[in-house]
């Protein structure tokens, strides 16, 4: 919905200029191209730019209660906002019939408890005059990305890195610790930027300024609560949580469409819309001589099935050389899954139609839809092998032909044999890893840190739970907010567009807390409760479809249109800075995938993205 900035000078209590301001709002120009708005009250600013949403005509933010004590802005949507501003209304005066009103009574009555009453995608910055203090919040599951920074005695919080690089003078020294995470699973995870002295507000938290200084404070987790539940009972109240679920978040007075792919998620949210009277125009990406990553033929059934307005957006190779450097740009810092591009795409091709957009990200993380977690089940078998015959596995699936195939069976088995001896946790990330350990010593030296050191701080949150549980969790917490949920909000922000995610409403979190784990994962059938509660709203070949995720055939495309790109990126790279990398491994990796010896895809994107990303800020 917008792009927010939030600066208070809390050490020399300097007044805050109206150009330290619009700054960083110029940074943030896409995220909200219909208005801008500024407050400032002496040694603190907020401001915004919005994409109007909701009260299109009378939700101008910044929004500031009766007496003009409180301020706030807002990006995001508050989804139960009708529902607390009905308990507000007899004790405050509303103005408007935004969501973003509601935050300043709210916080009023409950002060920094309000974060944990909002359902919704939200980071907001809040400052109370009277008290002189600065609250910046981030939705529980980190829909909406929040960053800050600290430099002499002045903090900035903002809705992206180059928003904050632009509100304050830092140093670009990169942080070695996040690089060394960035190459071991393509992504960087709270609290750590690429840039030392940014940071991310991780999910579910809270930064309080005051009394010259700050501090963060977490103000909800995920916990699992099992009940004792039947297969048709559970089948149904995931029906009702969905459906509700989907009824708010289609709240809107702008355009609204669905992203649709073959998966059961996105395709539950059109059956749902369906149930609700609406149909959707939706939008699927596809691949030029795509193959076995095409989803257009699945989507294509449930769009048919329930007469939806449907368009089919066919990416080329060209599109990546077109438009991975601009979105690297904008996220200002590497993301080594191209599947942001497609994201990109689609969101580019639907933006004329629609302004909001529903997904079905979060529906693996919360009813057990991975893989990895059947491959958990057959780990436990695989540690008590002996030794020898570990070993000879191992030897006979890295002698495995490579496939470039989407999933292929060789990937399967390459990645099981990689990680199934170790610890279920370690296991769980050893199966996700791009780079091991000995890979990034090769390809970087001096390289600093512990790439497993972001997963092994949540694994105190979780005593006395079970370890298909454990690893659900871990997704939920890491690879969800920041590989899948923050690419997707860059991405669809790009092109000024809002990207929903019903499955992560507080409804369908506090019901799929409450499944038991057999209901989620019922043998090696992933989700089996999601196709359960389905079965009469989707064609057959989607409820038995495996997860196949969301890719793009980068591995091929590597091979052929896009391998001079590679090269080109690589020599770049070489040219500006010598030193850093082994650039003869790293041409080692593209000729061999180029000639057919080796799958390197992911590390391929994961190490071009760092080079073009290192291009524009180093």
């Amino acid at each position: 919905m917008c792009g927010i900035i939030g600066r208070i000078n809390y050490r020399g209590r300097t007044p805050v200029r109206e150009a330290e301001l619009k700054k960083p709002l110029f940074e943030m120009f896409h995220r909200g191209p219909d208005d801008e708005g500024i407050f400032i009250d002496r040694y603190c600013g907020l401001a915004m730019r919005r994409l109007s949403i909701i009260d299109v005509a009378g939700g101008r933010q910044p929004m500031l209660n009766e007496t003009g004590e409180i301020a706030v802005v807002l990006n995001g949507e508050i989804y139960n906002y009708r529902e607390l501003r009905k308990e507000l209304e007899p004790r405050h005066r509303f103005k408007t019939n935004s969501d973003t009103e509601v935050l300043v009574h709210l916080y009023e009555e409950h002060g920094e408890r309000m974060p944990g009453m909002l359902n919704g995608m939200f980071g907001f910055v809040l400052w109370d005059a009277k008290k002189e203090i600065l609250l910046a919040a981030r939705d529980p599951l980190g829909v909406k990305p929040l960053f800050y920074a600290e430099q002499n005695g002045a903090l900035a919080v903002a809705s992206e890195i180059r928003a904050i690089l632009a509100a304050l003078p830092l140093s670009r020294e990169m942080d070695r610790a996040a690089l060394t995470e960035y190459l071991s699973f393509y992504y960087i995870s709270a609290p750590r930027t690429i840039f030392k002295q940014v940071k991310r507000l991780p999910q579910g938290h809270y930064l309080l300024a005051k009394d010259g200084g700050f501090e963060l404070k977490r103000y909800w987790r995920y916990e699992f609560a099992p009940e004792k539940m039947n297969e048709a009972e559970a089948a149904e109240r995931l029906e009702t949580a969905l459906l509700n679920s989907v009824r708010r978040q289609m709240m809107s007075e702008v355009p609204l469409g669905v992203f649709l792919s073959s998966g059961l998620d996105s395709t539950a949210i059109v059956a749902m819309m369906a149930k609700l009277g609406v149909t959707p125009k939706t939008y699927t990406v596809g691949y030029e001589s795509g193959s076995s990553f095409d989803e257009m033929a699945g989507a294509k059934l449930v769009a048919g099935k329930y007469g939806t307005d449907h368009h089919d957006c066919v990416m080329k190779p060209a599109h990546i050389k077109e438009f991975l450097p601009k979105i690297i740009g904008h996220l200002a810092e590497p993301h080594g899954d191209w599947t942001h591009v497609a994201m990109y795409y689609l969101s580019q091709q639907s933006r004329g139609d629609i302004t909001v957009a529903l997904t079905g990200a979060g529906g693996d993380e919360l009813f057990a839809g991975y893989p990895t977690l059947t491959a958990a089940k057959f780990g436990r078998f695989y540690r008590h092998l002996p030794g020898p015959v570990k070993t000879a596995l191992k030897a006979a699936a890295d002698s495995l032909p490579p496939s470039y195939e989407r999933l292929s069976l060789d990937f399967k088995i390459k990645a099981f044999t990689r990680g199934a001896g170790f610890a279920p946790e370690m296991a769980h990330m050893k199966y996700k890893e791009i780079f091991s350990s000995g890979e990034i010593a090769e390809l970087l030296p001096g390289a600093e840190g512990d790439p497993f050191e972001v997963f092994k701080q949540h694994l105190p949150d979780l005593k006395g739970v079970t370890t298909l549980n454990r690893l659900m969790y871990l997704d939920m917490n890491v690879f969800l907010p920041y590989c899948s949920l923050h690419a997707t909000d860059m991405a669809t922000m790009i092109n000024s567009q809002e990207a929903r995610v019903p499955f992560l409403d507080n409804e369908m979190l506090e019901f799929s807390r409450r499944v038991p784990l057999d209901l989620k994962l019922k043998g090696f059938i992933t989700k089996h409760i999601v196709r359960k509660a389905l079965r009469r709203y989707l064609p057959e070949e989607i409820l038995k479809m495996p997860k196949k995720g969301f890719v793009m055939p980068a591995s091929f495309w590597l091979r052929d249109e896009l391998c001079d790109f590679a090269a080109g990126i690589i020599d770049a790279a070489q040219k500006k800075a010598p030193g850093t990398f082994n650039f003869t491994y790293i041409r080692q990796l593209l000729t061999e995938h180029a000639g057919g010896k080796k799958d390197n895809t992911r590390k391929l994107t994961c190490l071009l993205s760092f080079f073009l990303w290192q291009d524009k800020y180093q």
